[in-house]
């Protein structure tokens, strides 16, 4: 992955490329243009899933360093309290982290409900950054989102056994949800290697 030139930065970001964020501020950064803003936002419900109070700084502390550990760039690392936690691949290689980082503190029935924020950092690092990286992201949206999880279970350092099955629960109640069956498509997915 190449560095992004200012002009390039300017164009993607749709800013001055000296917007960078002070992840404690909220105030927007200019690492994701204002469509992919845009409809970041328009995703932002949980539904009362998963956490959607602001981060303590603890919180995004950890996300952002654990993130960091697992090789995401720092200055690639946004935070927006409006917005669902995911990466944004190809030029853009940015992380916003949202406060659905962080589940609620009952467990569900739903296994993405489960996963622990490092877990979902590393669904969406290992998983879904690991992959677009080496152009192995998926274009189906659900197979793309069970490789990610199955990626980070299976390739993420220090997860516990319990982490490691709530990515993997996802993964396949993902596949389930949408009639698709692991079987069929294991081969097509790229778990087998980070």
């Amino acid at each position: 992955m190449k560095a992004l030139e200012p002009d390039v930065f300017d164009r993607v970001a749709g800013g001055d490329g000296e917007g960078k964020k002070d992840l404690h501020s909220g105030a927007e950064s200019g690492i994701l243009d204002k469509g992919a803003k845009d409809n970041m936002l328009n995703m932002a419900d949980t539904g009362g899933r998963r956490n959607e109070k602001p981060l303590t700084d603890e919180q995004l502390n950890q996300a952002k360093e654990y993130a960091v550990s697992l090789g995401m760039p720092a200055e690639r690392i946004e935070y927006d309290e409006r917005a669902l936690t995911g990466y944004f691949g190809g030029d853009i290689d940015a992380l916003v982290i949202g406060t659905d980082v962080v589940p609620l503190s009952q467990r569900s029935k739903k296994p993405n409900d489960n996963l622990s924020l490092r877990g979902a950092i590393a669904h969406e690092i290992v998983g879904h950054r690991g992959a677009s990286l080496l152009g192995k992201a998926q274009s189906n949206i659900v197979l793309e989102e069970a490789q990610a999880s199955i990626r980070a279970a299976r390739f993420t350092p220090d997860l516990s056994d319990g982490e490691r099955l709530d990515l993997i629960k996802d993964a396949i109640s993902r596949l389930h949800n949408a009639d698709i069956s692991l079987h069929d498509v294991k081969s097509a997915l790229f778990i087998n290697r980070r």
